[in-house]
């Protein structure tokens, strides 16, 4: 399901079907406890709206029914430029080292993305499940902003990139993405974490340092109780 318009129109639909329905089969005039319970409807209707948006369809059983990966959180990228891409002079020609901080919830997608040059912010996004998956690809459109100190040689553009995970929970993703500068390739990304609050390049790269070395201490640690 890419767009959330089918899903909240069926809902509508069937809140309505029940209430007009109930106020038929009741006659003309309503019972206090019923005319009640019909009053709350709507806004029971909104509530698990709202809850299936922010937290239920993550559920296991739910998010396998729904497709829908979770993938919000820091990544770290690695994007590999083809080698017929018109990278600006003075510009790496890859790997190249970044980030995704990833917002989501059901109906609802951000990226924003970070290197040492530049910035970029996804503008639309869909998501696509192909046949015989059972995970669906996230497709978003970006507007890149280069540092002030990289203007000279790199302007503000657009791109696309899709990603295509794998399982409802990744910890790794490849994909793709391409520019409106004739710039193309593959990336890859892994999961740091799932805090969002990273405003640069430092600061995401900073928790991504932190978040290894911690790692590698639980694992020595762990290998300390097993010897």
């Amino acid at each position: 399901m890419g767009r959330p318009a089918p899903l909240v129109r069926l809902i509508v639909v069937a809140v309505g079907t029940i209430y007009t329905a109930a106020l038929y089969l009741s006659g003309v005039t309503l019972a206090p406890a019923l005319a009640r319970a019909l009053a709350m409807l709507p806004l029971l209707a909104a509530v698990l709206l709202w809850l299936w948006d922010a937290w239920l369809w993550r559920l296991p059983g739910l998010q396998s029914a729904a497709h829908r990966p979770r993938l919000d959180g820091l990544w770290r990228v690695t994007y590999h430029p083809t080698a017929d891409s018109h990278i600006p002079e003075g510009g790496s020609r890859g790997p190249i080292t970044g980030y995704f901080v990833i917002r989501q919830s059901f109906w609802f997608v951000t990226v924003r993305s970070y290197t040492k040059q530049s910035t970029s912010d996804s503008r639309s996004f869909y998501w696509d499940l192909r046949p015989g998956n059972d995970v669906s690809t996230l497709t978003f459109t970006y507007e890149n902003s280069p540092k002030e100190s990289e203007t000279h040689r790199s302007m503000r553009h657009f791109g696309t990139s899709q990603l295509d995970p794998t399982s409802l929970q990744p910890k790794e993703i490849v994909g793709r993405y391409f520019t409106d500068r004739y710039t193309k390739g593959d990336l890859s990304a892994e999961l740091i974490s799932r805090t969002t609050g990273h405003a640069s390049f430092e600061s995401a790269a900073l928790h991504a340092a932190g978040q290894t070395t911690r790692s590698k201490i639980v694992d020595e640690n762990a290998g300390q109780l097993v010897d």
